[in-house]
């Protein structure tokens, strides 16, 4: 059976290392596939052939995954608003790639999805999107990145990061060996209205009052407070950002 592959105009990014190419999206799955057929080398650029992830090295088995399910999940894709349609999608966290394939088959070779800022894809119960972002080390990076909560004032994201974290072999007989090893982890970062970035947050009531409008601190201090706010739990999190876009600003 000869599969088709997803296809839409790219559009690369315009940050380091990026340049800016942009154009319409194909209309519809049949068109989507018939375009990738076509030949176009803007077209070609969307799917990639997906790297090989090696599971053993010299032999041994790597703990944990690179991604964030094993299995391909059945995903709606977006270019804009416009609806794609439904592919098998799994999310390499670690290499922040997202693997697509038009069926659940094993026979069919999943391609690697480039990174498009028109892309959405609704993964489990997040939608990815790929975003550029500064982290602690006020370093730029791009990857992919879910909206858990927005308001008038503040968007909250979450990301699932993996890191590889590479084994020791045995000293001797009386030392067990580390294991090689894929571990997750999970970063939040906001964007406050009007400002053309994302930061990473610094998950302590402290730093959270930092990056807040001084009028707004006591209030939301306060909100911490009384409602036993734990901002390490992703739930509460959520909470206190829903507060403060809640805050009346304009008196």
């Amino acid at each position: 059976m000869k599969f088709k592959f997803l296809a839409v105009f790219v559009s690369i990014l315009s940050f380091t290392g990026y340049s800016q190419v942009t154009g319409a999206a194909p209309l519809g799955e049949t068109g989507l596939f018939n375009s990738a057929q076509g030949g176009s080398p803007m077209l070609n650029l969307v799917m990639m052939n997906l790297r090989v992830n090696e599971k053993t090295k010299g032999g041994e088995e790597i703990l944990g995954s690179p991604y964030l399910t094993e299995n391909f999940i059945k995903s709606k894709v977006y270019f804009g608003e416009e609806f794609v349609g439904d592919f098998f999608v799994r999310y390499n966290a670690l290499n922040s790639e997202i693997e697509i394939k038009e069926t659940d088959l094993e026979e069919e070779n999943p391609k690697r999805l480039l990174a498009n800022q028109d892309l959405r894809v609704k993964y489990g119960n997040r939608e990815l999107r790929f975003t550029t972002y500064i982290n602690k080390k006020n370093e730029t990076k791009n990857g992919y990145l879910s909206i858990i909560s927005s308001g008038d004032s503040y968007t909250l994201y979450h990301r699932l990061a993996v890191k590889y974290s590479e084994g020791k072999a045995a000293a001797n007989s009386m030392v067990m060996a580390i294991p090689s090893r894929y571990a997750h982890f999970v970063e939040y970062y906001y964007k406050k209205a009007g400002v053309e970035r994302i930061d990473q947050l610094t998950q302590k009531k402290g730093a959270l009052l930092k990056i807040l409008d001084k009028e707004i601190r006591d209030q939301v201090n306060s909100f911490i407070k009384e409602e036993k706010i734990d901002l390490s739990e992703e739930t509460d999190l959520i909470r206190t950002f829903e507060y403060i876009n809640s805050i009346d600003t304009s008196s």
